[in-house]
């Protein structure tokens, strides 16, 4: 079996964009996620995978099973990806919402009949904007903070709490602005004036009101020969800091920026269920079974009440290179054909979200891809 594994930023995604130019941070972190895919789907399968020759990504490295391929410059990048995705049985995309990049990308895949783990168009669409994303939780009964769009009639004359959507966080002393289409941290910045946030809005942002606990995030899989398997995997907890915003506007001193430095996990057991009972809501109410990678961001507040979604990721996240040393299964194997079947002849598959085996230690990972493995606890085994 041939599999096909794209990332942005590793395989050209950042080609027009001259190599010294190309954050480091982010090439670091792209090169952690692509190197984890490759490594696990390579475990069982063949792996073709597009690279940017520019970055000397020490390809030699890889297992024997992955063959990379080299993007010929001043080609368009796309393109080149679906040819060789073509002579694939599966493909993967990584690449950010931002621009509609991944949307782009994915919908050229299927048009030209490449078989993509991805969410079904619709979810897609939804998730790939937050805007709709904070109008489809509402729809749906899914807590998540309220929200404003320029969609809800916001002027800067005019503008009124009462327009938002939402039911979590109406006392809030906090506003979140942050790109309708952004990826990870990027341009999130924090109010402490609500008016302020709305009416110096840019028409692609939105603003939410900050909901006060600790930010979590949930992988979910789905889409084996089944398609309504689906696997939830540890929930993880979101390390983030605030920063004072730097851009030297003397008038706005209310305001600072949110940066990712990473994560760790797993988060304790007595809290895993409540970030299950909310990514079991957002996968329930998905227009189709899940095909693909979903990550969930969600608050847990210090009641449970006060739990919400704030984000949906329709792609593989930073965390899974976490996520995969917590468990003793490869979790690329929902999509292998050839271990359908448990050897007990029950007719489930391998990895299902029931059985997980989850270890012991705990597992911290920074925004660049570095991961420390802590040994257990002691009592732990």
């Amino acid at each position: 079996m041939r599999v096909f594994v794209g990332e942005f930023l590793c395989g050209g995604g950042m080609a027009s964009t001259h190599e010294d130019q190309i954050s480091s941070s982010l090439l670091r972190e792209g090169l952690a996620m692509w190197r984890a895919l490759v490594t696990d789907f390579a475990e069982w399968a063949q792996v073709v995978t597009p690279i940017d020759p520019r970055l000397n990504l020490r390809v030699d490295r890889m297992p024997d099973s992955v063959v990379c391929i080299p993007l010929r410059s001043g080609e368009n990048v796309r393109e080149q990806w679906l040819t060789i995705a073509k002579s694939c049985d599966i493909a993967l995309v990584v690449a950010p919402e931002t621009d509609d990049e991944l949307g782009g990308m994915i919908q050229t895949f299927r048009e030209a009949g490449v078989d993509v783990l991805a969410t079904d168009l619709a979810t897609l669409r939804m998730a790939s904007d937050k805007w709709f994303t904070a109008k489809w939780l509402m729809e749906h009964a899914i807590p998540t903070p309220q929200t404003w769009a320029m969609e809800s009639n916001l002027t800067a004359s005019e503008a009124r709490r009462s327009n938002g959507i939402g039911p979590i966080g109406l006392d809030a002393k906090r506003w979140v602005r942050k790109p309708r289409d952004g990826c990870g941290s990027d341009s999130i910045v924090v109010f402490d004036d609500w008016k302020s946030a709305c009416s110096t809005m840019p028409s692609n942002n939105l603003v939410q009101a900050w909901i006060e606990g600790r930010p979590a995030s949930v992988l979910v899989l789905g889409g084996a020969i089944e398609v309504s398997d689906l696997v939830i995997c540890p929930a993880v907890w979101q390390h983030c800091r605030l920063r004072e915003d730097d851009s030297g506007n003397a008038i706005q001193t209310d305001v600072c920026t949110v940066c990712y430095t990473g994560g760790s996990g797993p988060i304790e057991t007595e809290l895993q269920s409540r970030v299950v009972s909310l990514a079991e809501q957002v996968t329930r109410a998905l227009p189709e079974p899940l095909r693909g990678f979903l990550g969930i961001d969600v608050v847990l507040g210090d009641r449970m009440e006060d739990d919400c979604v704030i984000e949906i990721n329709p792609r593989l996240t930073t965390s899974y290179i976490g996520i995969r040393q917590m468990i003793n299964e490869n979790l690329t194997s929902i999509w292998n054909p050839s271990a359908v079947r448990n050897s007990d002849t029950s007719g489930e598959r391998r990895i299902t979200g029931r059985q997980l085996r989850v270890r012991t230690n705990q597992i911290r990972w920074t925004s660049e891809g570095d991961v420390q493995i802590e040994p257990p606890l002691d009592g732990d085994s």
